[in-house]
């Protein structure tokens, strides 16, 4: 057991919230042998994922509200549906005793049918974010430029922090899944479709799809310690959230404009 889960398990028996970005009690797995075929383990359970939102507008933001329900609501439906991982290399599973053992290696199809609660919380001071938290960080403007075009909002690649900026996302209320789907490993859409993509790179009322195939990509992202996951009370492994959130707003090449006094 590692130090992370030993800390989820106490916290479970005391009746305390979980923290992290990504929680959930177990996870159901069934194993099925084919002839002729490799061996399947069908996926289920409740995933929770949990959005921070850091509230750092100068002026307020009085409309934040009602965008982090939409934002909660069009997360929740981007994530639904099947999606499979061929030839994932894992720990045996051991079908009897309904767990892995770790000490063995297995290769599987694994076939994921996870309900995903999406979660959206605003938050006030710096202290209320765990290392392990998804942080979505609001602003008054991103000076840094995406082929000579402002930018609406800002990820530092996988696992974030994500920023967005009020008054953007107030005119373009997809912009914060856009971000959250980076922090989930999605990069941007090409081509033609991208005009409708969800991942385009321009923001745009109607660009809220996203594919087959990047919905396959965030589901290996948060399933990929599916071995722990499967143990028991289990919270995602740092992130490092507190001290790149602080690094990335710090970064003079993003040009952020904030209210910085927040950042307390």
């Amino acid at each position: 057991m590692t130090l992370n889960q030993l800390f989820a398990n106490d916290a479970f028996a005391q009746s305390k919230k979980l923290s992290g970005g990504i929680t959930c009690n177990g996870l159901r797995i069934q194993l099925t042998h084919i002839a002729g075929k490799m061996p399947e383990l069908l996926v289920t359970g409740d995933v929770t994922l949990t959005i921070k939102v850091f509230e750092l507008t100068t002026n307020g933001a009085p409309k934040l509200n009602s965008l982090m329900h939409y934002t909660q609501q069009n997360i929740a439906n981007k994530l639904k549906g099947e999606t499979m991982d061929y030839d994932r290399y894992l720990s045996n599973y051991d079908n009897k005793a309904n767990k892995f053992n770790k000490s063995t290696q297995a290769i599987y199809n694994v076939r994921y049918r996870i309900n995903y609660i999406v979660k959206i919380e605003k938050i006030n001071r710096l202290s209320q974010l765990s290392g392990n938290d998804f942080v979505l960080a609001v602003l008054d403007r991103i000076g840094f430029k995406t082929d000579n075009l402002n930018t609406s909002g800002l990820t530092l690649g996988k696992e974030g922090p994500a920023t967005v900026v009020y008054n953007d996302w107030c005119k373009y209320p997809n912009i914060s899944a856009h971000e959250f789907f980076h922090t989930l490993g999605l990069g941007h859409a090409k081509g033609a479709s991208s005009s409708k993509s969800l991942m385009g790179e321009v923001a745009g009322a109607k660009n809220n799809s996203i594919s087959f195939n990047e919905l396959s990509k965030m589901n290996e992202y948060l399933m990929r310690d599916l071995v722990n996951m499967s143990d028991g009370v289990y919270t995602n492994p740092t992130l490092n959230t507190v001290e790149n959130l602080r690094k990335f707003l710090n970064n003079p090449t993003n040009g952020f404009k904030y209210n910085k006094t927040k950042l307390k």
